[in-house]
C-alpha cells in the first residue's frame, strides 16, 4: 500500500514530500524527516514533536508503527509545538504589534510637523508680502504726500483737494483684510502650537505605557525561564528514578540468567540420567515387578511398626525427672507457622521460600523465608544439661547477589501455633547462618501479657508438682528474658565461621542447641556428618529455664527450598562437651 504522509499543525495540512516508497526510506532517516517538517511548516528545529494516534514519535519505529496502523493512504502526523515556543511566539508577535503601532504614531507625528511647517511658512510668506506692500506704498506714496502737503501749507485747499485725492487711491478693505488674516494666521500658528503640545504629552502617556508593556513581558520572559528551569530539574530527577528502576529490573534479570543456568545445568544432568534409565528400563520392569510384591508385605507390617511407634512415644519411655510424657514431636513443617511467601510441599516435609528481600539475605523486619516445625525437638543428654536436635536437607538452592549468605538454622522458645498467633509472627530464639552471622530474636508482648498461661513448650502433666516446677521455671525465663513491648533482632558477625553461602543441593544439615546450667547456650551446626560451625549465647537463659525447644529455619540467600529429617539422633561427636568458643 502506498502510504502519504501528512503534516497536522492547528489549522493547516501539508503534505510531506514523497510518498510510497519515498515515504518507507524517510523512516531510515529522521533527520530528513524532521528537515521536512520545518520546511514545509517553517518552525524552528527542537520547537515541536511528532504523535500520532498512538502516543509520541521519536525513533523509525515510532514513524514505522503509524505508517503500519495507518486504516487509509493518508498517514497523518500531528505536530505539536513546545509550549515555551508557544509562549515565545505570542511574545514576538505582541512585540511586532507593538512596535508597528510606534512607527505609525512617529510617522504620523513626522507628517503633523510636516504640515504644521508647511501651514507657517506659507502664511509667513504672505504676511512678509503684505508687510512689504504696506511699507512700499508708505515710502513712495505716503511720503511724497506729506512733503507736498508741508511745503504748500498757504495752498491748504488745493493741498487737501490733493489729499483727498491722493487719500482716495487708498484701499482701506484691502487694509481691513490684511489685519484681520493676520490675526487669523497668529490664531491658527497658537492652535498648531496647542496640537503639538497635545501630541507631546500624547506621545509622553502611549511611551509609559510602552515600557510598563516591555517591563511585563521581561518579567513573563523571566517567569517562563524559571518554569522551563523547573521543569529541566524535574525531567533530571525523573530520569535519575528511570535509571534507578532499570538497574533493579538488571539485576533481576541476571538472577533470572542465573536461575536459568541452573536450571539448564539440571536439565542436562537429568537428561544424561535419562539415558541411563532408559537402558536399564527392561531391568528396571523385573524389579518394579519384585517392588510391587515386597510393597504388599510391607504395607502389612508398616501399619504394625507405626502403631508400635506411636505408642512408644505416647507412652515416653524415656523417664527422667522433669520430662513431661505424651509429646508429640515434630515430623514435618508447620502448615501455618510461616512466612507469607513460603510455599509447602503436599506432604508439608518441603518448604519452599520465594520472598524478594529474604532472596538478598535481608531477614531482619519481615518474615520472608520462615518455616516453623509442627512439633518440639526430642530431648537427649541428663535433666538440666539437655540438647535439643534436628537435621535438614537442602532442596534446592539459587543464585543470589554476593555477600547475601544462605539459609538460617536455629532454634524457637514458642510452638508453631504460638508464632502463628502472633500478629507479625515473631518468636524467641537463636539462629546461625547467613554470611557468618549469629542471630539472637526477641518477640514483642502485649500490654496484657501474664504469667497464668504456661508456654506450650512447658507441656506438664497434670501433676500439681509439675505444674509448680513449670511455673518456677516461667519465672526464671521471664527474668533472663523479660517481656518487650517491641520484637527486636540482634546480628552478631563470626570471624572465620561457616557460611551457609556455600551449601548444596542434597547437603544434611545438623542443628543442636543446648542451654547450660548456669545460663548461655552453645549452637553446633554439622553439614554431611561433619560439624562446621559452634557458637555460644552469652545471654540465653539456663537450662531450667527451658522447656521444648521448636526447629525454626529462614529460607534466606542461596537457600531456597528445604526438607525436615525427623525421627534422628544427634552424632556422638556433637554431643562432646567441647565449649571452646566460636568457630
Amino acid at each position: 500500500m502506498s502510504h502519504t504522509l501528512v503534516f497536522s499543525y492547528g489549522d493547516k495540512r501539508v503534505i510531506s514530500r514523497g510518498s510510497g516508497a519515498e515515504a518507507v526510506r524517510s523512516i531510515k532517516n529522521l533527520e530528513a524527516f524532521f528537515q521536512d517538517a520545518e520546511e514545509k511548516l517553517g518552525l524552528p528545529p527542537g520547537s515541536y514533536d511528532f504523535y500520532d494516534t498512538f502516543g509520541k514519535i521519536s525513533t523509525p519505529a515510532d514513524l514505522q508503527r503509524a505508517l503500519t496502523n495507518a486504516g487509509s493512504d493518508e498517514c497523518i502526523i500531528e505536530v505539536r509545538e513546545h509550549l515555551h515556543f508557544i509562549r515565545i511566539r505570542g511574545l514576538e508577535a505582541d512585540n511586532a504589534r507593538l512596535t508597528a503601532r510606534l512607527d505609525a504614531l512617529e510617522v504620523a507625528l513626522r507628517e503633523t510637523e510636516q504640515r504644521s511647517d508647511m501651514k507657517l511658512e506659507v502664511a509667513s510668506e504672505e504676511l512678509a508680502k503684505m508687510i512689504k506692500k504696506c511699507e512700499s506704498t508708505i515710502y513712495e506714496e505716503v511720503g511724497p504726500a506729506i512733503e507736498v502737503v508741508m511745503k504748500k501749507q498757504n495752498d491748504t485747499e488745493k493741498d487737501v483737494r490733493a489729499f483727498a485725492e491722493k487719500l482716495g487711491q487708498f484701499d482701506l478693505q484691502e487694509l481691513r483684510e490684511l489685519s484681520s488674516n493676520a490675526l487669523q494666521m497668529r490664531d491658527e500658528v497658537r492652535n498648531c502650537v496647542n496640537r503639538l503640545n497635545v501630541l507631546d504629552t500624547q506621545w509622553m502617556n502611549d511611551k509609559e505605557e510602552l515600557r510598563s508593556i516591555v517591563d511585563g513581558c521581561n518579567q513573563d520572559l523571566k517567569d517562563l525561564q524559571k518554569y522551563i528551569m523547573g521543569k529541566i530539574d524535574v525531567c533530571i530527577e525523573a530520569d535519575a528514578d528511570v535509571r534507578r528502576d532499570q538497574q533493579i529490573l538488571n539485576e533481576r534479570m541476571q538472577l533470572v540468567a542465573d536461575d536459568l543456568r541452573l536450571l539448564m545445568e539440571e536439565h542436562q544432568r537429568l537428561a544424561n540420567r535419562t539415558l541411563g534409565v532408559v537402558e536399564e528400563n527392561e531391568e528396571m520392569r523385573v524389579l518394579i515387578g519384585q517392588v510391587r510384591e515386597d510393597n504388599e508385605h510391607l504395607r502389612h507390617d508398616n501399619f504394625q511398626v507405626s502403631t508400635r511407634v506411636l505408642s512408644l512415644e505416647g507412652s515416653a519411655s524415656e523417664r527422667w525427672v522433669g520430662f513431661a510424657p505424651g509429646i508429640l514431636y515434630f515430623r514435618n513443617w508447620h502448615r501455618t507457622a510461616k512466612g507469607e511467601d513460603v510455599q509447602l510441599s503436599s506432604d508439608l516435609s518441603i518448604a519452599v521460600g520465594r520472598g524478594f528481600l529474604a532472596a538478598t539475605g535481608v531477614v531482619i523486619g519481615n518474615d520472608e523465608g520462615l518455616a516453623i516445625g509442627d512439633g518440639p525437638c526430642r530431648h537427649f543428654g541428663t535433666p538440666g544439661c539437655f540438647s535439643s536436635y534436628y537435621e535438614l536437607e537442602v532442596d534446592e538452592i539459587t543464585a543470589a547477589p554476593a555477600g547475601s549468605g544462605g539459609l538460617y538454622v536455629g532454634m524457637s522458645l514458642q510452638s508453631g501455633e504460638e508464632i502463628t498467633k502472633h500478629p507479625r509472627r515473631e518468636f524467641d530464639g537463636w539462629l546461625v547462618g547467613g554470611n557468618r552471622k549469629a542471630m539472637t530474636v526477641r518477640a514483642s508482648c502485649g500490654p496484657d501479657t501474664t504469667d497464668e498461661k504456661l508456654p506450650d513448650t512447658f507441656a506438664p502433666s497434670a501433676d500439681e508438682r509439675d505444674l509448680r516446677d513449670a511455673r518456677r521455671a516461667l519465672k526464671l525465663l521471664r527474668t533472663a528474658l523479660p517481656p518487650l513491648a517491641k520484637g527486636k533482632a540482634e546480628e552478631v558477625e563470626l570471624r572465620d565461621s561457616w557460611s551457609s553461602e556455600g551449601l548444596r543441593m542434597g547437603d544434611r544439615v545438623g542443628v543442636l542447641f543446648r542451654c547450660n546450667r548456669e545460663g548461655g547456650a552453645l549452637m553446633r551446626i554439622s553439614v554431611n556428618g561433619a560439624i562446621v560451625a559452634t557458637h555460644h549465647f552469652a545471654e540465653a537463659p539456663c537450662a531450667e529455664a527451658v522447656g521444648f525447644l521448636t526447629p525454626v529455619i529462614r529460607l534466606a540467600g542461596t537457600g531456597k527450598a528445604a526438607k525436615l529429617m525427623p525421627g534422628l539422633a544427634p552424632p556422638s561427636k556433637m554431643l562432646a562437651d567441647s565449649l571452646g568458643g566460636s568457630r
